[in-house]
């Protein structure tokens, strides 16, 4: 196996937790605002319970080919070429959340946080830190991961409270008055974010118990969605429907605003440091992803070579795709969830029904809770 590295159930919960609500309190309120109005969260909790179905279908696709990471399954259940390329694809549309993922926190910073810094010297610090910790491999990075995530939970926790007197839930009515659709519509982006519980598929056969492989999936995907729900509530009950949606990073607005007592305030740093940081780690997982799938698809030995290639190409991909916030919000909001599902959903679905239907594989009775 190109990694030697093994970690436990709750290493791959947070792993999972900062994957996806590192970027998802960036973009993610703003989105679902925009599409939902007042009923946003509601749309939260629709896509956190597809999720759930997304979790236990590519945990079942997975543990049907015990050993096998989802850029080895497409071989066994298509063929030598249409596998490599479906495994090819996934390889670049991890590469392509990379740069993704690069654009959204270098434009922040440049509108936001450092606006006569170039991106390019932000890009290139970050670059250095992501190949660094990369080729330390699993274990190293969900060890780094493991001091982080207890911070940004904290983080959450302490900014919601301080918040708690500046919110109005009478904001979030009335409930559905735009009507099921709106809800519905508004749920589509936050499942892509949800549903990028696909890296999972990756790290499955490197858990110490792989069949504990559905509870994983489970409690990091509620997790996921309760958070998302907060980061929606949170500007909503703040601004309103109409205030939140004009807003690009609504949460980092909402944080400026809190002041106790003319002494604590100015505590915007507090979603900066989580969101640079969450973002590092999120990036070292889809390196990690990307280049362990490239080797497996290239037949190599070792994953290492390729950390630092990718990303160069992640760096000048983030330069030149997304120069604009604008640009990178409209992609998000309009693009995303489509293209990310037929990944995250599409692909798995129909490999995972082929294998059933030609008996490929085993009838795994690992996906208990």
């Amino acid at each position: 196996m190109l990694e030697s590295g093994k970690i436990n159930s709750r290493q791959a919960i947070w792993l999972m937790i900062t994957l996806v609500v590192a970027t998802a309190g960036v973009y993610a309120p703003a989105v679902a605002v925009n599409a939902a109005r007042q009923d946003a969260w509601l749309s939260v909790i629709f896509a956190t319970l597809a999720a759930l179905l997304i979790a236990w279908m590519i945990v079942s696709l997975i543990l049907r080919f015990p050993g096998k990471t989802i850029f080895e399954i497409p071989e066994l259940v298509l063929g030598k070429v249409a596998g490599k390329i479906i495994a090819f694809l996934f390889v670049l549309w991890l590469i392509h959340i990379e740069i993704l993922v690069f654009s959204e926190f270098g434009n922040f910073m440049l509108s936001s946080v450092l606006p006569g810094t170039p991106m390019v010297v932000n890009d290139v610090v970050a670059a250095v830190m992501i190949a660094y910790i990369t080729r330390n491999g699993l274990e190293v990075f969900s060890r780094f991961n493991g001091l982080f995530l207890p911070f940004f939970l904290f983080s959450i926790t302490f900014i919601t409270l301080l918040a708690f007197k500046d919110m109005e839930l009478t904001r979030l009515l009335p409930v559905v008055d735009d009507g099921l659709t709106a809800i519905v519509k508004g749920s589509a982006a936050q499942i892509a974010w949800l549903g990028e519980v696909i890296v999972l598929a990756v790290i499955i056969p490197y858990l110490n118990k792989p069949g504990g492989a559905l509870r994983v999936a489970f409690l990091a995907t509620l997790v996921n969605g309760f958070i998302m729900t907060l980061n929606v509530v949170y500007p909503l009950a703040i601004f309103g429907p109409d205030l939140t949606a004009s807003f690009f990073y609504p949460i980092y607005s909402a944080v400026r605003l809190i002041s106790i007592a003319n002494f604590l305030e100015r505590l915007e740093a507090i979603p900066v440091v989580i969101w640079i940081a969450g973002g590092i780690i999120k990036v070292c997982i889809l390196r990690y992803a990307a280049v362990l799938g490239a080797a497996q698809c290239l037949g190599l030995e070792d994953y290492r070579p390729l950390v630092l290639p990718v990303g160069a190409v992640v760096v000048a991909g983030s330069l030149h795709m997304y120069q604009d916030v604008t640009v990178t919000a409209a992609f998000v909001s309009d693009v995303w969830p489509f293209y990310a599902l037929t990944f995250e959903a599409g692909i798995p679905l129909l490999l995972l029904v082929l294998a059933m239907a030609r008996g490929l594989g085993s009838k795994n009775k690992g996906t208990d809770l």
